[in-house]
């Protein structure tokens, strides 16, 4: 079994910085400095003391659904994340292609995350239709059509080996 790492792009990784620090310096600095030490009451709290722990949990959330790694194993395709692993059949993979940023035209967000800790969720656009994005970068994507009709994007850091070796387990 080889696994592949999802490695971030540069647009990527500034989003995943630029985003906690713009949270970090918006919200929690002027709440931490208005609110002294004990004035939280824990029992009772306000939306507005409510507030930060909220979009700490978002940040949580969205980490740890983020892929990290694809392996293959046992006619499997695996998906990498923190939180909980994606298992999807090799048997019912029909095609496996590597396609570039301009051969996915004007691919928009449906539901899912857009830039931190990666692409994933429902993606959409003209050329296939909607799609399940486990991605990290938006240069270089492995799309696997499906014989339901489902799409999967995926971007290991070394596309020619991961297609070649989906290639052969398909075949078998």
């Amino acid at each position: 079994m080889n696994t592949y790492k999802a490695s971030m792009d540069r647009t990527t990784k500034t989003l995943t910085i630029l985003v906690p620090l713009l949270l970090f310096f918006t919200v929690f600095i002027p709440y931490f400095s208005k609110n002294t030490a004990g004035s939280i009451d824990f029992l009772n709290p306000s939306p507005v003391d409510v507030f930060p722990f909220g979009l700490i949990l978002i940040l949580v959330i969205t980490y740890g659904f983020s892929p990290k790694a694809y392996a293959l194993e046992d006619r499997q395709l695996i998906i990498y994340r923190p939180f909980h692993r994606k298992f999807y059949s090799t048997t019912d993979m029909k095609t496996v292609s590597i396609v570039s940023k301009k051969d996915m035209p004007r691919s928009i967000r449906v539901f899912g995350v857009g830039g931190l800790f990666g692409y994933f969720g429902l993606f959409r656009n003209s050329l296939y239709g909607t799609m399940i994005w486990y991605a990290t970068r938006r240069d270089q994507f492995v799309v696997i059509e499906r014989s339901n009709g489902r799409t999967i994007v995926l971007t290991p850091d070394d596309p020619n080996s991961f297609v070649q070796e989906i290639n052969q387990t398909i075949q078998r």
